[in-house]
């Protein structure tokens, strides 16, 4: 995936955005693959960031029947558009 930074990620809606696996705070990754379908949606113009946990070690878990073990959890994250 990339390299996070240090930073937690924090949502003026949903506050403290942490890892539904292991439960810590989530912090901005920059991505660094070549998955056309992950580079594509960093192209879209409502793209703000991609933010997971790169905390493996704690992923060891199953959740709603996918594997974790060994995964970085990584989520996209796209600006609110209003209509007015």
């Amino acid at each position: 995936m990339g390299s996070g930074s240090s930073k937690s990620v924090y949502c003026s809606t949903h506050g403290l955005m942490v890892c539904p696996i292991c439960g810590s705070a989530l912090v901005e990754i920059q991505y660094r693959g070549r998955k056309p379908d992950v580079l594509a949606l960093a192209k879209r113009g409502d793209f703000r960031c991609f933010v997971g946990c790169l905390r493996v070690d704690l992923h060891d878990k199953i959740v709603d029947g996918v594997n974790y073990r060994g995964k970085v959890f990584v989520k996209p994250i796209f600006a609110r558009v209003s209509v007015g």
